[in-house]
């Protein structure tokens, strides 16, 4: 059975509305408005471990899932969400190893998903500030060790770091049509492309600049529905996420 240690990085879970990911330290201490609770006394416990809060309330220690870490982010820009980032990341087959272009860097939430499935990520981003964010963001939980942050705009990603080189990549600009050519030249072939479009008059745009460079495979939004479950009484919440944008997939040609 794994034992928490100092260093590890722990989910502890009071609701669906209060929980936090921590990293244990020698004399930390974690505070809610349901009690407190000392690192020291959760090192040696294993994931999966109920606790007792100063107040009474008892808590659990779970591990965190990347949706965990993605809560805690520090957020400057509007974020692709998770339900989103999943199907992105299964549509180009990410994975262990492969080299992945990514433009705007945002937040990092992109960014961290695709460090989290061991993809080597070159991301490029015009603003210092949204940089910095996705930069300490990254670093709280160790994602950016498979991560190369430039300050730069995405046209530029061949004359940075060769033409052919990249197998996959992620899109997301305001101006997606103008950076076609430097993704499709540092693309291999037949690589597949995520591009991210908050608005339905933007894809008609997209779509006739990757004419003759990429081959268009689809477009489509995600909506997710959650369902409120309790003993006879099962419905869907009356809130859910609904639109947060289109995403299309393309593969480069020759």
């Amino acid at each position: 059975m794994e034992r928490l240690k100092y260093g590890d990085l722990v989910l502890v879970y009071l609701d669906n509305k209060r929980r936090k990911v921590i990293r244990l330290r020698e004399g930390g201490v974690y505070t809610s408005d349901k009690g407190v609770l000392r690192h020291d006394d959760v090192v040696g416990l294993s994931y999966g471990s109920s606790v007792i809060l100063s107040t009474g309330f008892k808590a659990y220690l779970l591990r965190p899932t990347l949706e965990d870490l993605l809560r805690e982010f520090s957020r400057r820009t509007q974020v692709i969400y998770p339900k989103d980032i999943g199907l992105m990341i299964v549509k180009l087959g990410a994975g262990p190893r492969m080299r992945c272009l990514e433009g705007g860097t945002g937040s990092g939430y992109v960014t961290a998903s695709l460090s989290w499935v061991g993809c080597k990520v070159a991301t490029f981003e015009m603003r210092r500030e949204h940089l910095e964010v996705a930069k300490k963001n990254l670093r709280r939980f160790g994602l950016d060790k498979n991560v190369v942050f430039v300050r730069d705009t995405l046209a530029n990603a061949p004359r940075v770091f060769g033409e052919e080189v990249f197998d996959l990549a992620v899109v997301d600009v305001g101006d997606p049509w103008n950076v076609v050519e430097g993704v499709w030249k540092a693309l291999k072939g037949g690589a597949p492309t995520a591009f991210w479009l908050p608005t339905t008059n933007q894809l008609e745009k997209l779509k006739k600049a990757l004419e003759g460079r990429f081959l268009w495979i689809e477009a489509l939004e995600v909506t997710e529905r959650r369902m409120r479950v309790s003993v006879g009484a099962v419905r869907p919440e009356q809130f859910g996420i609904t639109f947060t944008g289109y995403l299309v997939i393309a593969r480069k040609i020759s």
